[in-house]
């Protein structure tokens, strides 16, 4: 490679004065590109003096940032120079090239910092995704990485200061963060939530006026030794909560003057939901052994959990995948009316050519096959009306009802018996009353009656909590 050749690559790729490339390895998605420092001499990292006696060399490789959407690598000849002195411990060793890439690192000074501006721009897991595209290579904890070396200079003066405590680990350790008000950004994070931490840090900061915190002690007591001629406030926060707090126990205490409320109510209301005290107690069968009475289950609620009125989700599901199977029914006959050969609709829908030619030969939509309820029995079958027996009974437990129906010869799973539980659980929420639903026989499948009594209204007081809320919150129309 000529001088010529030289200059003018050392000029494209805009290397260091001190750095010459030899060659240059062009692929179709790949750049290397060869190079060495031409100095003849390097100082020692320790006592920076200058040696000119060559030990050895090696190749170093480098990322570097992308060249025409194709990914460069630098591959350096460092060089290890010798410098035999007393007074120097080192003997040996390597030349640096600040200018062009770190220490131990394994790219460029140049590729790290536009890492950290993509990562400051997107994100690890969008950076992720973008970089490819534009020529590099990166990882999502490659920018994190690279995002927390950069150092952030502290504030030089904070008038307004914010103070509160935030969880390293919930319930376990606390630190403190601190927000600038003004700015609204925070400029610190302290270790842990301790008065004496906050103290120290707002003596350095003599220019704080206000300082807004929690109505905690330890906080009020930092500011007051730290930052005596700020003044202390509560943030609106804390405000607005210990004010419901309080709101909350006095309407405790005054329940009668409350509003009254008509809901709709049945048993699959939990009594606790509805202010009962749940005295219910969960019988068990003459028929089970004394072993049996003394095993100790948890309570279940005697009712299944709400669900929101309306379509059922499994039913919204399956008409959506039915529309999308339609749709690709539809495209099909539409390519095959045009002209197209079944492997060129392949192709095209993504489909495989089996579904395509079942799409070709039927003149309508072919309908998808589902088993129908009684079909298919199952190793349940002889328990079930055990079962919802013992639901209106009042026993919720699927772990008893587990025990008690492999005491009368069940061999199946527990994961099978509460498959069928839950079935029981949404029929039992959709009548209102388990004492409404009954078995059929012939599909053994829990059945709701068409003629369902009205559910009964129970007035009740509005809760103290939903009551000091309202009291609290603001209207959006205010």
């Amino acid at each position: 490679m000529g001088s010529v050749d030289t200059e003018l690559l050392s000029s494209l790729f805009l290397l260091p004065d001190t750095i010459a490339i030899e060659a240059v390895y062009p692929t179709t998605a790949h750049l290397t590109v060869q190079a060495a420092c031409i100095l003849k001499s390097a100082a020692c990292p320790l006592c920076q003096h200058f040696s000119e006696r060559i030990h050895g060399s090696y190749e170093r490789a480098v990322a570097d940032v992308p060249c025409g959407g194709r990914r460069v690598t630098l591959t350096l000849m460092v060089r290890k120079f010798v410098y035999g002195t007393q007074e120097c411990p080192r003997k040996i060793f390597t030349e640096r090239l600040p200018a062009l890439v770190q220490s131990y690192a394994r790219m460029t000074n140049r590729l790290n910092e536009v890492l950290q501006t993509l990562g400051f721009a997107t994100c690890g897991e969008l950076g992720e995704r973008l970089v490819p595209k534009l020529g590099m290579c990166a990882s999502g904890p490659t920018f994190l990485r690279r995002m927390r070396a950069v150092s952030v200079l502290p504030p030089e003066s904070v008038h307004i200061l914010g103070i509160d405590d935030w969880a390293w680990k919930k319930g376990m350790t606390y630190g403190t963060i601190l927000v600038d008000l003004e700015l609204r950004k925070p400029i610190e994070i302290l270790p842990d939530r301790t008065a004496s931490t906050v103290e120290a840090w707002l003596r350095t900061h003599p220019e704080v006026n206000i300082v807004s915190r929690d109505r905690g002690g330890e906080y009020a007591a930092a500011a007051k030794k730290g930052a005596p001629q700020a003044q202390q406030i509560a943030d609106r926060f804390h405000l607005l909560k210990n004010l419901r707090e309080r709101l909350k126990e006095v309407m405790d205490r005054k329940q009668s003057c409350l509003p009254e409320v008509e809901q709709h109510a049945s048993d699959a209301i939990p009594a606790k939901a509805q202010g009962i005290k749940d005295t219910s107690v969960h019988k068990v069968t003459e028929s089970q052994t004394g072993t049996a009475l003394e095993k100790h289950y948890r309570t279940i609620p005697p009712s299944p959990y709400q669900r929101p009125v309306g379509l059922k989700y499994d039913e919204f599901q399956k008409q959506v995948r039915r529309d999308k199977r339609s749709a690709r029914y539809e495209a099909v006959r539409t390519l095959y009316e045009q002209g197209l050969s079944q492997r060129a609709i392949a192709q095209q829908l993504k489909l495989s050519r089996e579904t395509v030619s079942k799409f070709i030969q039927a003149e309508e939509y072919p309908e998808m096959h589902h088993l129908k309820r009684g079909e298919k029995r199952s190793i349940l079958d002889p328990y079930k009306g055990y079962i919802l027996q013992r639901w209106q009974q009042g026993c919720r437990n699927s772990v008893q009802l587990y025990d008690e129906i492999k005491t009368r010869g069940y061999s199946g799973s527990a994961p099978l018996l509460r498959v069928f539980l839950a079935d029981v659980r949404k029929k039992h929420q959709e009548a209102g009353s388990a004492e409404v639903l009954t078995l059929d026989t012939s599909t053994q499948a829990i059945e709701i009656p068409d003629s369902l009594p009205p559910k009964p209204r129970i007035p009740q007081r509005m809760s103290s909590t939903r009551a000091s809320w309202l009291f609290v919150s603001q209207s959006r129309e205010a």
